[in-house]
């Protein structure tokens, strides 16, 4: 056999190798299992990026609260309006909730104002052991502590 046939047999059998049709289906489904595994991990690590933005963004509001009541020596403000800002939105795209107690049948977290988000569902409910409130962002012990309310309770 001459030496250029036997060089091509040797290029066209290294040209022929590659997947297998099982092989290329087990990497396939290796990928999926992982793809599987890792979207809840991004989910969490999402939503808890979001945690951590609107508890940033509920004390740059309580500074913003704070500067207004030291500028005009006045008691807190009764809306957003007044603090000259539009109403401020978390993370989740639903408006932060801001009152003052002026009335006194309604019951506060806190002696000054309340500032809090609804959290990821939008829904909160008046207690706040409820179901419902326990992914809200609070502002609680007149500013000592913002986190979500299901690490607040005893």
């Amino acid at each position: 056999m001459p030496a250029s046939t036997t060089r091509k047999l040797a290029l066209h059998s290294l040209g022929d190798r590659g997947f297998t049709l099982i092989e290329l289906i087990v990497v396939t489904a290796i990928l999926g299992v992982l793809a599987l595994l890792a979207f809840p991990a991004y989910d969490q690590i999402k939503n808890k990026a979001r945690e951590v933005t609107c508890m940033t963004e509920i004390r740059d509001l309580e500074r913003i609260i704070s500067a207004y009541v030291i500028d005009k020596g006045a008691i807190n403000p009764g809306n957003w309006v007044q603090l000259g800002i539009a109403t401020p939105v978390d993370p989740w795209g639903h408006a932060y909730e801001y009152k003052v107690p002026f009335r006194k049948d309604v019951t506060f977290i806190n002696g000054d104002y309340d500032l809090y988000s609804n959290g990821a569902d939008g829904v909160s409910a008046q207690d706040i052991d409820d179901a419902n409130s326990l992914d809200d962002l609070v502002r609680s012990g007149d500013g000592g502590f913002v986190g979500l309310v299901s690490n607040m309770l005893f």
